[in-house]
């Protein structure tokens, strides 16, 4: 379900644009016809995401690859309630920015913005998070190498997902969309793999 809904989520939102680089643009994809569908989407992904950390942990537990599993389901779940905060200014806060800085206000609006991805606790955390989905990819990553269930090539494409959707953000929207479209494919191999296994 989180490959679905981010798949065509990230489409919906465009880009994420740095307000304080280029404010125009930003106010503009702030203001897509859009972007609560976008993020009507892509907040219940996030959330659905955690459940699919907790089951891929709980198939694997038994499994000689279960410890580094649990790691990796520990580290993902971690970076992602550390990104939630942000994305929830994303959704809410950024619109009512673009507002202001479309009616002249353009460094209140930036602050408003930037406030929930570029300020001293917020970036922090925002770095934490990636670092840590990262890691945690890294690790699911490698139990999908290492396990004979899954194909070799899910490791590769689950870890470059994961790139895509955290270091490639504000660096290629493209990647950014290619990011969810391969964990949806992934999503759906690991799907009827657990589904063959647990039958």
């Amino acid at each position: 379900m989180y490959g679905i809904l981010a798949a065509v989520g990230l489409p919906l939102r465009g880009p994420v644009i740095i307000p304080g680089e280029q404010p125009e643009l930003w106010a503009d994809v702030a203001l897509l016809s859009t972007h609560d569908l976008a993020w009507a989407l892509l907040l219940p992904a996030l959330v659905i995401q955690l459940f699919g950390f907790f089951a891929y942990w709980a198939f694997m537990k038994d499994r000689p690859e279960g410890e580094i599993a649990f790691w990796g389901m520990v580290l993902s779940v971690a970076g992602n309630g550390l990104f939630l905060p942000s994305t929830g200014i994303l959704a809410f806060a950024d619109p009512q920015a673009a507002a202001l800085y479309n009616a002249g206000l353009t460094e209140e609006a930036i602050d408003v913005a930037g406030a929930g991805v570029s300020g001293a606790l917020s970036g922090g955390l925002l770095a934490c998070s990636g670092i840590m989905l990262l890691i945690g990819s890294i690790l699911i990553g490698i139990t999908l190498w290492k396990s004979p269930l899954f194909p070799k090539w899910t490791s590769v494409v689950y870890i470059f997902h994961a790139f895509a959707l955290t270091l490639a953000v504000t660096l290629s929207y493209t990647v950014e969309r290619l990011g969810g479209l391969l964990i949806l494919l992934v999503a759906l191999v690991m799907m009827r793999i657990v589904w063959r296994e647990t039958a």
